[in-house]
Formats: structure tokens, sequence, C-alpha cells
């Protein structure tokens, strides 16, 4: 009776399935299961690369972000060096308004040569003129030079000669007596430009700049010079050109 059931089972499995079937099963079986495997190892790769796309995308937004600020502290800190810039030249106690507006004037045309020239000297730009053409060339084409400011005893030089010269209607660099005094200006500069005719700041910048008839440019050279950084304006009223302007430069 024992021997019966044991039996029993074993008939019931061969009549389900045949040896080549089960051998058969088994196959299949391991084809799915080495196909799982590069499955998983496909996923694996492909979560390590997006892994590592995921690490380049932050890494170069990170990158583009710092970029980013790092531009706009340099635009602030550039905004904020030409307000100081201004506000220091607005400061300056000696300078007249006109006188201010030729330091301003002249910073601009410094700092910014090709904007400068394109909003002041090209709108009336005489092409038949030797001089204005060669001005347009230099200033599309030179770098940005450093600014310049205000300083005390170079605009006591400058106002010196302005006045006495002024008196007589002198033009040129010597140095003139003054009429009630007797003596001369005394001399404090390496660089000076006289401008006549002119009493406003960017009247005076441009005629100097220009540089009509003067064949060194030796005006223009000494105002875009990046040798200068201080400077003493002044405008006074002169005899034959009813005003003058003498810069002088250091």
């Amino acid at each position: 009776m024992r021997k019966a059931m044991f039996i029993a089972p074993l008939i019931i499995i061969g009549g389900c399935v045949s040896k080549a079937e089960f051998l058969s099963l088994q196959e299949e079986y391991k084809e799915i299961r080495s196909s799982n495997k590069d499955i998983k190892m496909q996923t694996r790769l492909y979560q390590d690369t997006q892994k590592q796309l995921n690490d380049t995308f932050y890494a170069l937004r990170n990158t583009y972000f710092k970029q980013i600020e790092k531009r706009k502290q340099e635009a602030k800190q550039i905004i904020a060096n030409k307000q100081n810039d201004s506000l220091r030249i607005e400061a300056c106690l000696f300078a007249t308004r006109e006188e201010k507006n030729a330091y301003h004037y002249l910073n601009y045309a410094r700092t910014k040569p090709k904007e400068f020239c394109e909003r002041f000297v090209v709108p009336h730009w005489d092409k038949n003129n030797s001089y204005e053409n060669s001005l347009v060339q230099t200033m599309r084409t030179m770098m940005p030079v450093p600014p310049i400011f205000p300083e005390f005893k170079l605009f006591q030089s400058a106002l010196c000669h302005a006045r006495t010269s002024g008196k007589t209607g002198y033009t040129g660099h010597d140095r003139q007596k003054d009429p009630r005094t007797g003596s001369k200006c005394n001399r404090f500069f390496m660089g000076e430009c006289c401008s006549y005719g002119y009493d406003d700041g960017l009247g005076i910048i441009l005629q100097l700049l220009i540089d009509n008839q003067v064949p060194s440019l030796g005006h223009r050279e000494i105002c875009l010079s990046e040798i200068y950084s201080e400077v003493g304006i002044s405008i006074q009223p002169h005899e034959r050109y009813g005003f003058n302007c003498v810069l002088d430069f250091m």
C-alpha cells in the first residue's frame, strides 16, 4: 500500500511534463535569467550614464550661475566706480559748472572713445575735413584709457594762464605777465592744452580732440593719453575770442 502511494505522484508528474519539455523549459529559464542579467547590466549602465549626465548638468549650471553672479558683481563695481568718478568731479569745490562738464566729457572720451565718437562726433562729421576723419578713425579703434581727475595745483596753474592770456588776448603756451602784478604765472604741468572761443565743456573737448589745423595733433594726444591721471581746467574770458580754456595735465 505504501509502495503504491509513493509511485502515484511520479506517475502524475510524468504524465504532465515530458522530459524533453522539461529540458526545454530549463533552457528557456536559463535564457530568461541571462536576458534578465543583461537587462540589469544595461539598466545599471543607463543609471550610471544618467548620473554622469546629471552631475555634468549641475556642474555646468553651477558654473553658469557663478559666472552670471561674477558678471553682476563686476557690473555693479563698474557702476559704482563710474558713480564714484562722477561724484569725485562733482565734489570739486574749485571748478565751475562748465569746468566740471569739461572733466566729464573728457573722461567720457577717454573711457568710452567709440561711444563718445558715435554720439558727439559722427552726427556733425565733416568728411571733407581730414582732422575730423582721423579723429573718427582714432576713436573708433583706440582702447579705452583710465579717467582723469581734478587737482588743485594744476587748476591754479591753468587758472593763472587762462586769466593772463584772456586779459591780453594772447594765444599760446608761453606764460604771460599779470598786468596787475607784473609777474608771470608759474608752470605746473607736464602737458597743456589751450582752447579758444568756447565756454561750454563739450565744445572745448571737441575742439581739442579734432585739433583742427594742428598737424602734430598734440592736443588730441594729450587728452587721450594714458600717462596722465590729473588735470586742472579753467575757463576764463578772452579779449579776442570771448573765452579761453586752459587744461594743465600731470
